[in-house]
């Protein structure tokens, strides 16, 4: 691989589709301008999301997608990584830690490396990967965690020599969001006036509470409709669910695509749905990117009354909780919800500004670019490693 000139050099590494969404690249374009050269490195790098709808500078290169040609692309590039002097290795995504622990064994050869875990992997259902990613991030010089409690946790049990810095995957406030459509309201209702639409980011899945929220729409009336992605792997298991239920013709099912194809329905549609089981402390307190994918959007949502989300969605007063794991209780949330909007309590231009005030990456990319310019400095002027900052929410100065 050509290596960019320049002094601050970094080389960004990821598992996750930069064609489909932003949020793996989400630190790089606020890097980008502060003088780093970037070089990005996953599937579909080469039309980057991000990068089309946002663009900043960096050379993009594909990674294959998955199988033998993608874990031989990843070894040789970890291998190779030692010898490109003064370059910052930027891993991305939990799937590489296994990986980078074992092709990245031995000295460091003055190599900063930075990894960056969306989550947590818990000793007791993944005893290989926690033991890996451990290792890995005791040799790390920053580790970035999208949620402070996961944050907090992973310090605590891998023994962090290193900073470790909270990055909400929020998106960032320029993000272009679609005009409304008459057209497309009018698909996602049905054909049908005065309906309440829900929206779904996501397609089946227990995590998300799916299989809760369409007995919850069985319990409703009928003006109430879903609109939801899901991957074709999941469909017919889809279709049954629905079937049995007898709603089938009240969820409009799309195929699975990114984030600029799925916001054209969202901006029309009068709720986001942000359920979670309790499965882990990331879901338990988290504040997701989905959230400000709602805001920017102009609505409101209906989100599971686990701590952290819970006081996020009271105290920015941006929609309803309701105890996922009930059925009854998230009918009746959606009929709160419903009437509380229908009041004037969650107007799409209030939703926007506290997604533009309080939750726009934005907010924390002064942090970011800190932590990643003092990798530049020499080692002795390094800050001692310390607990994730908190609160790790921040707004806009005033």
């Amino acid at each position: 691989m050509q290596r960019l000139s320049g002094v601050k050099k970094l080389l960004f590494i990821s598992t996750g589709n930069s064609g489909k969404g932003p949020h793996g690249e989400i630190c790089l374009p606020a890097l980008s301008r502060d003088g780093w050269e970037i070089t990005v490195v996953a599937p579909e790098a080469e039309n980057s999301l991000l990068n089309r709808l946002l663009p900043y500078r960096a050379a993009f290169k594909n990674l294959p997608a998955y199988g033998p040609r993608q874990e031989l692309a990843i070894m040789r590039l970890l291998l190779a990584s030692r010898m490109f002097p003064g370059t910052v290795l930027y891993l991305h995504s939990q799937s590489l830690s296994l990986r980078a622990w074992l092709w990245l064994l031995g000295p460091k050869f003055g190599k900063r490396i930075v990894y960056h875990n969306p989550d947590y992997y818990d000793p007791f259902n993944y005893p290989l990967h926690h033991f890996a990613e451990k290792r890995l991030c005791r040799k790390c010089d920053l580790c970035l965690n999208n949620e402070f409690h996961r944050a907090y946790i992973t310090r605590a049990s891998y023994r962090l020599r290193c900073p470790i810095v909270t990055v909400p995957i929020m998106l960032p406030a320029a993000w272009p969001f679609p005009a409304t459509s008459p057209q497309v309201r009018r698909e996602i209702c049905g054909g049908q006036d005065g309906q309440f639409v829900l929206i779904l980011h996501g397609g089946y899945g227990e995590v998300r509470m799916v299989p809760q929220l369409f007995e919850a729409l069985a319990l409703l009336p009928e003006r109430f409709r879903l609109v939801m992605f899901i991957k074709e792997h999941r469909e017919i298991e889809t279709t049954a669910h629905l079937d049995r239920l007898g709603i089938a013709g009240r969820v409009q099912r799309f195929p699975g695509m990114g984030l600029d194809g799925l916001l054209k329905y969202t901006v029309n549609a009068d709720a986001g749905m942000l359920l979670y089981s309790n499965n882990d402390l990331g879901n338990f307190f988290t504040a997701p990117g989905r959230l400000t994918e709602y805001l920017g959007a102009g609505l409101p949502v209906l989100a599971t009354n686990h701590t952290g989300l819970e006081n996020l969605v009271w105290r920015l007063d941006v929609g309803v909780t309701v105890d996922s794991t009930r059925p009854r209780q998230i009918a009746d949330g959606i009929l709160r919800l419903e009437a509380l909007k229908l009041k004037g309590r969650f107007p799409a231009g209030r939703m926007r500004r506290v997604f533009l005030e309080d939750l726009a990456f934005d907010l924390w990319e002064t942090d970011i670019c800190a932590a990643f310019n003092e990798l530049a400095l020499p080692r002795r002027e390094w800050k001692k490693a310390a607990p994730p900052a908190f609160p790790w929410l921040k707004s806009k100065p005033e």
